[in-house]
């Protein structure tokens, strides 16, 4: 028996630091956001309540450590499902596909991909993105990257004038620029021509088939009856609400 079959409860390893993705409210300690929506709707489909789920932070550096480590039942951090993190975790189906994206500052001589030669590019430690431009290096000339341990760090090196773009996927770009204290101030370019597309799964220790069947009822019921786009446009719609 799994140990959430036991406990009558998941913890899902979120964001904590992306407002509208995975956010904790410093004041109210309030998770936030719509991939920690999307754990109380798994929540509430298992067990028919969304407060049996426990929220705990992950980075993209540690996202799978700490569920082979069993710290969490599940981790729901824009994981993009590749085929050497299959070998080392279960991934549900995808719950949303985006593409690879820059974020730059507004009026940035940066408006393709190519024009990221000669300049300092913010990626988070452990994600696809860093993966991807490490491997472009050699077509940027003069290019180097600024390592976050986190995505919300990409944007503040932008903001504080170490780093001229910060590469992540279009979904996160977006949720972090809505999030930031003066969204106008930055542009986002679509670069996901360059690279295949961006499937976020959630992911589930090697082995665990009963919770992975039961999230791929949850997402697909969550997909099909539209639950997915309307989390996705309410944490928006949260964010321009700030």
């Amino acid at each position: 028996m799994d140990r959430f079959q036991s406990n009558g409860r998941l913890i899902a390893g979120v964001s904590f630091d992306i407002p509208g993705m995975g956010y904790k409210n410093p004041q109210t300690a309030a998770i936030t956001g719509f991939e920690a929506d999307l754990a109380r709707a798994v929540g509430e489909t298992i067990f028919g309540s969304a407060d049996r789920v426990d929220f705990f932070q992950v980075t993209d550096a540690e996202r799978i450590q700490f569920l082979q480590a069993g710290r969490v039942d599940l981790v729901l951090s824009q994981l993009t499902i590749t085929p050497d993190r299959a070998e080392q975790v279960d991934f549900s189906t995808p719950y949303c596909v985006t593409r690879e994206g820059l974020l730059v500052p507004k009026g940035s001589s940066i408006g393709l991909f190519e024009d990221l030669k000669g300049k300092r590019v913010a990626v988070t430690d452990g994600s696809v993105s860093l993966r991807r431009m490490r491997a472009a290096l050699p077509s940027l000339p003069g290019a180097t990257l600024v390592i976050t341990p986190l995505s919300a760090g990409n944007l503040d090196a932008v903001d504080k004038g170490e780093a001229d773009a910060a590469s992540n996927d279009m979904i996160n770009l977006t949720m972090v620029r809505a999030g930031s204290v003066h969204p106008e101030r930055y542009s986002i370019i679509d670069i996901g021509d360059r690279f295949d597309p961006k499937p976020f799964g959630v992911a589930v220790k090697k082995g665990h088939r009963t919770l992975l069947g039961l999230l791929n009822q949850a997402i697909e019921s969550l997909k099909a009856d539209g639950g997915i786009d309307r989390m996705l446009d309410n944490a928006l719609a949260s964010l321009a609400r700030r």
